[in-house]
């Protein structure tokens, strides 16, 4: 029995959907489905220019340049920008001796109105309250102990007169005073038998100094 075969014109409709399926894409179309979508495969992006060598180059050129400029501004201005960042140092600790460029110590006043200067001692770290109208160092008993003077062995053979009275005092030698960048050797002070706030730096230590003063707020010490 001979198979009934399609009109011609259902015939004529069916030849391009049978040829699309025995085309180059129909494989491709059954394994990604997208037969089923009814839709043609998407066209590749033609892939990006690459950059030029020329424009490479050039943006590393404009990089050192400009890394060139900044450190060129930095140097002429190096003295401001130091002035700079000390000022901002003593004001976010005011106890800190910023040392300059020419062998300067500047000391930012403390809130209070006095200046407070942070030194070592001996190896230990003592903070003195800068005193003009004191006429030696004087140390309190415990910053004595802490670089190495026994109260218990020392004599007060000194009476001093101080705010709160008559106080008796004994004398040493301090072998190294270090502020800042500035170092003095065998300053002379006293050991107060009463307890102090802060040891106080006095003349005897402010003389051996190659000045000092003082200025917008500012101790300035100089070697």
């Amino acid at each position: 029995m001979r198979a009934a075969r399609p009109h011609p014109a259902i015939r004529h409709r069916l030849q391009p959907a049978m040829s699309a399926e025995r085309g180059p894409w129909s494989r491709l179309r059954r394994e990604a489905g997208w037969h089923r979508l009814g839709s043609p495969p998407p066209s590749p992006r033609p892939p990006g220019k690459a950059p030029q060598p020329w424009a490479r180059r050039l943006r590393h050129a404009a990089v050192w340049l400009a890394l060139a400029a900044v450190l060129a501004i930095g140097y002429s201005y190096r003295f401001e920008l130091t002035d700079v960042v000390n000022r901002l140092g003593g004001e976010i600790i005011p106890y800190a001796a910023v040392t300059s460029e020419d062998g300067s110590v500047r000391v930012r006043a403390h809130r209070d109105g006095h200046f407070y200067v942070d030194s070592r001692v001996g190896g230990e770290e003592v903070r003195f309250l800068v005193d003009t109208g004191a006429t030696s160092a004087a140390l309190s008993p415990a910053d004595a102990r802490r670089i190495g003077f026994d109260p218990a062995t020392l004599q007060f053979s000194r009476r001093l007169q101080t705010a709160g009275g008559t106080v008796r005092g004994a004398p040493v030698v301090i072998p190294s005073l270090e502020i800042g960048g500035i170092r003095l050797t065998n300053v002379r002070a006293i050991v107060n038998e009463q307890a102090m706030r802060h040891s106080l730096l006095g003349i005897s230590a402010l003389d051996r100094l190659g000045g000092y003063e003082v200025r917008d707020g500012t101790l300035t010490l100089r070697p």
